[in-house]
């Protein structure tokens, strides 16, 4: 049984906008990160780079209506 509500037109351009920001940040990460020599800076936009694709996952599997549970 599904219970979920589906999504509005607002919240789909929500999600998609909010999906473009985290694409954008992934890139700048991946960017800045094969320009960084330090490894602890390295191991902190490692970490943000990997909440950051959480994130997307989240965002697009909503967009794609798959529960969380």
């Amino acid at each position: 049984m599904d219970d979920k509500i589906p999504l509005t037109e607002d919240d789909k351009i929500q999600l998609r906008r909010r999906e473009t920001e985290i694409l954008a940040r992934i890139e700048r990460l991946k960017r800045t990160m094969s320009e960084t020599k330090a490894i602890d800076t390295l191991a902190f936009k490692s970490k943000l780079y990997n909440e950051a694709l959480d994130e997307l996952r989240r965002v697009q599997d909503k967009l794609a209506g798959v529960s969380e549970d």
